[in-house]
């Protein structure tokens, strides 16, 4: 069942106004904090994997909030990255009218930053997701990356996204979800407003 049904246009409007506004401070943050140092930089040969877990109501008296943990990654710059993101969550939490984070982002070359950018979802590979099965985003605004991941099945326990990229250019770059599976009448509250919860960090060495 989705987490919040929305109170309406109003709403809707300012979910994504406030939402992009966070998008836009990000990629200003992002582009203070990135290294411009190029040196030892990996090739795509070099594999790395990382894993995150989403669990939801795993801490006392935060019987709701979702959380990705680890919260902060640590990559190596030129490495490929394997990103295992293992769910738990079988609550969907769909976009508002028109949002572009039901498909999947990277490959964009505009900055220079990221190559690659594919998503596999229980094994197949995926590209955009149906927005009534939406759950969590993993959304990076200064590497223009986004993962979509889906809510668990029925009958399943888990379901697991794997999102392989390239990072080119050392910095600290924040990630947030980007779906409204938070607290408050527009879902953006609570944990979405949390570092450690459904915020952190990407750091590119």
């Amino acid at each position: 069942m989705s987490r919040n049904s929305g109170t309406g246009m109003k709403t809707v409007i300012k979910s994504l106004a406030a939402l992009f506004s966070i998008l836009l401070l990000a990629t200003v943050l992002s582009a203070c904090s990135s290294d411009p140092s190029t040196s030892n930089i990996f090739t795509s040969s070099t594999v790395v994997n990382r894993t995150m877990v989403i669990q939801s109501g795993t801490e006392p008296g935060k019987t709701d909030w979702p959380q990705f943990s680890p919260a902060d990654i640590t990559i190596p710059a030129g490495a490929t990255v394997k990103l295992t993101i293992i769910s738990y969550d079988n609550g969907t939490a769909p976009l508002p009218t028109g949002s572009p984070f039901g498909h999947v982002w990277g490959g964009d070359s505009t900055f220079g930053l990221v190559q690659g950018g594919t998503e596999i979802s229980d094994g197949k590979p995926l590209t955009e997701l149906p927005n009534s099965q939406v759950s969590h985003t993993f959304t990076v605004p200064g590497l223009l990356i986004n993962a979509v991941i889906p809510a668990v099945p029925n009958g399943a326990t888990t379901t697991t996204v794997v999102y392989t990229f390239r990072v080119m250019k050392k910095g600290i770059y924040e990630w947030l979800c980007a779906a409204p599976c938070g607290s408050g009448s527009n879902g953006m509250g609570g944990a979405m407003q949390t570092f450690g919860w459904m915020r952190g960090l990407v750091k590119v060495v």
